[in-house]
Formats: structure tokens, C-alpha cells, sequence
């Protein structure tokens, strides 16, 4: 059973689609220009609508801090390990979760001790299902504690985030079921403001056992631009938006914090 299951979605936030053009199709002029970071992927870009509160997408900051240890090894390896789950304790204790949007379409399948959570829904005659991967984050799972100069140090992290341009990202793996046994999976990318498609191809099941070769299709990135943004709109409208991806990206903070403590409890009793 999952761990909860949120309303069907009654509207999906309205989305900006640019694509890129093939580097293949050199003498092909497109509409649409990819953004410098990301030149394998044509993004997704939130377009909210004026005057809704539920169009503004969930800020998608990491929660996670970075910091000095200080006199961590005093007590040994024991000592240094409680630690670390008292730290990770307390800003577990003061974490904010965000709410579930109101329009959330999925059921969520959240298994402790597991690395990732699985989204899950009926569209049509199809069914869909997201794996979500743990967020990746610069720098190490560490957090803050009342210590002199911890803000100035933070704040300092903070500046140097912003002048390396880096953020925080989710992989996602959507997979899209037919009944005529035909998947159509795609490995995506998810930021605060875009949402990229990285690779895409149509799966086949099959029964034997036999090795066969079949034809993957071409790279997403040498589509037609009118075929890459038609997928884009295909999975807008299966739910995979930045409304949803900025809400699993705090969610996501949270249960990776949840699961090192899980682990570094596992690992007090193993040295002990």
C-alpha cells in the first residue's frame, strides 16, 4: 500500500516548452534555443499563471548545509557516529516539509530503507510510474549546529554556491505502459526551473530468452524540434511537471536525511 495517495489532478501548472536543434541538422533554423548548461536537453520552463498561489513552484533549495566538524573524533568511532545522527536528528526535528500540492496526480511508494521513491497513476488506458532518485547535492550530507561562526561560514557557502552556478537536480526514470506490451521510458532531469528529458526509447517486453539487437532510434536531441516538443506536452500531461518534481525534490531532501540516520544506526550497532 503506498504511503499515501493525493487527489487527482484537476489542472496542471502551465509550462514554458523549448527544444533545441539537432547538431546533425546544421542547415535546420528552429524557433527554440537551448540554454547553455544543459546543450543535450530541450527544457521545460515554468510559465505561472498571475494571481495563483498553487501555480508558484515549491523552491527547490537544498536543505542540506555544509560544515566543519569540530572534536567529532574525541569519543572514537562510536561517539562520532552519535554525532552524526543527533545532528542529522535535529534538523530532522525542525525540518519544514512542504505540503502536498493540492493537484498532486500520483500515489506515492515510499519504502524505508530504500533510495528511491516510486510515483504511480492511471492516464487513460495507460499506467504510469516515476522513479525518483535521491537528489543530487554538492558537497557532504553534514548539518549545521549552533557553533560560533557557523552562519558566517554557511553564508559564505551559500555565495560560493551562486558563483559556481551549481544546483541541486533530481533523476527520474518515467515509464509509460501500453496494453499492447510497448513501454515508453524516459530518463529525465529535474531543476528548480527546467525539467530536462536526457535519453528516451520505446521497450518492448518480451519472453525470450534469445539476443536480439533492435533499433534504439535516434538520440532525443536529433528529433525534430516539433517531436521534442510534443513529448514534453506528453508528459505535462501525464503529471510530470514542476509543480510535482519541486515538491519531490524537498521530499526527497527529507527522506535521504531520514535514511542516513537509518544507516548510521545500522553502523553504530556494526562497530560497537
Amino acid at each position: 500500500m503506498a504511503s499515501f495517495v493525493s487527489a487527482s489532478a484537476s489542472s496542471t501548472a502551465a509550462v514554458l516548452l523549448r527544444s533545441v536543434s539537432s547538431a546533425s541538422r546544421g542547415g535546420l533554423v528552429v524557433a527554440w534555443a537551448a540554454p547553455a548548461r544543459r546543450a543535450l536537453a530541450a527544457p521545460l520552463r515554468a510559465a505561472a499563471a498571475q494571481g495563483s498561489a498553487n501555480s508558484a513552484p515549491v523552491m527547490m533549495e537544498s536543505k542540506v548545509k555544509k560544515r566543519n566538524k569540530k572534536g567529532a573524533g574525541a569519543g572514537g568511532l562510536p561517539a562520532a557516529i552519535d554525532l552524526e545522527i543527533r545532528e542529522a536528528e535535529q534538523y530532522l526535528a525542525t525540518d519544514g516539509q512542504e505540503p502536498t500540492p493540492e493537484d498532486f496526480p500520483f500515489e506515492m511508494v515510499d519504502e524505508d530503507g530504500m533510495s528511491v521513491v516510486i510515483l504511480k497513476r492511471d492516464y487513460k488506458d495507460e499506467k504510469i510510474e516515476v522513479i525518483v532518485s535521491m537528489p543530487n547535492v554538492e558537497g557532504d550530507p553534514e548539518f549545521d549546529e549552533d557553533d560560533e561562526g557557523d552562519d558566517e561560514d554557511a553564508a559564505k557557502d551559500d555565495d560560493d554556491e551562486d558563483e559556481d552556478g551549481q544546483e541541486s537536480s533530481l533523476s527520474m526514470k518515467v515509464i509509460v505502459s501500453k496494453g499492447s506490451g510497448l513501454n515508453l521510458e524516459f530518463t529525465c532531469t529535474a531543476f528548480h526551473e527546467e525539467i530536462t528529458i536526457d535519453d528516451m526509447m520505446i521497450a518492448e517486453k518480451t519472453e525470450s530468452d534469445a539476443e536480439k539487437f533492435p533499433f534504439e532510434g535516434p538520440e532525443f536531441t536529433e528529433l525534430p524540434p516539433n517531436v521534442q516538443k510534443g513529448l514534453f506536452k506528453f508528459l505535462e500531461v501525464r503529471g510530470v511537471t514542476l509543480t510535482t518534481t519541486n515538491f519531490m525534490h524537498d521530499y526527497m531532501i527529507t527522506k535521504q536525511t531520514k535514511e542516513y540516520v537509518r544507516w548510521m544506526t545500522k553502523l553504530k550497532g556494526l562497530v560497537q
